[in-house]
């Protein structure tokens, strides 16, 4: 099989720590990629995160999926669509969580911010639950809403026994924003390779043909993969390009 499109979560899959740079091996592996396929990052980053990344990078200019799929970017970097949260929801969503967490975030005027989110677009939310028993009560009282939403959740990203859950609106996920590039690119589902390592990533397997996760992944990505590469500290990357884009 030819792959025409390499669909990349960034972080914890290209780099860690939120890094706006990747190491030299990584950056020569993308280049390289980019020489023989289509390119594109799908991303919870918000637009300011990625365009700090694409910067670094310097690859040829592609469409990108950004906000776990809210929004996707053309090549020239303006937004194509984008699904926002509802004000009125963004309430309801805070007040039906609010016994279970214990700091939020909103993804909103294309930051994530900690402050408040009112008089601001909001696309997304996240919430750090201390427990698992919280994270699922949580998920379960957002569901009990009367609207839908696109809900996720695993481990925490800054502490290893806290956990997280991640709102957005119900057409907002990256395997959404993946299958509108596949068509406006002409490439199908089997000329498609998926790398991520996160709960948001799940759904970008959905729409490839090859699904890669991270050996620091999530275990539910890792029982679904056709592959498995090294963690992003050791680069692990640098063998999906070795293995099937060489």
């Amino acid at each position: 099989m030819k792959y025409k499109l390499l669909a990349l979560d960034i972080d914890e899959t290209l780099t860690t720590e939120s890094k706006d740079s990747v190491s030299p091996a990584i950056l020569r592996a993308l280049h390289h990629a980019s020489d023989k396929m289509h390119v594109t990052f799908v991303t919870a980053r918000a637009i300011n995160g990625l365009t700090h990344f694409l910067d670094n990078v310097r690859l040829p200019a592609q469409y990108h999926v950004v906000e776990n799929g809210a929004k996707v970017l053309r090549p020239d970097r303006s937004i194509i669509y984008e699904h926002y949260i509802a004000d009125n929801e963004v309430q309801q969503i805070l007040d039906s969580a609010q016994p279970y967490f214990f700091e939020t975030g909103f993804l909103a005027d294309e930051q994530w911010v900690d402050d408040s989110h009112a008089n601001k677009s909001v696309t997304g939310l996240s919430f750090t639950c201390t427990s698992e028993e919280d994270e699922a009560l949580l998920k379960a009282a957002i569901t009990e809403l009367p609207q839908d939403f696109s809900i996720y959740s695993g481990r925490h990203w800054t502490v290893s026994d806290w956990r997280a859950v991640l709102v957005f609106h119900k057409n907002a996920t990256k395997g959404s924003g993946m299958e509108y590039i596949q068509k406006k690119l002409g490439i199908s589902k089997e000329e498609t390779i998926a790398v991520g390592d996160g709960m948001t990533d799940l759904s970008m397997f959905d729409s490839a043909g090859l699904k890669i996760a991270m050996e620091n992944g999530e275990p539910a990505m890792k029982e679904v993969a056709d592959y498995v590469c090294p963690s992003v500290q050791k680069d692990g990357f640098l063998e999906v390009i070795r293995k099937y884009v060489m």
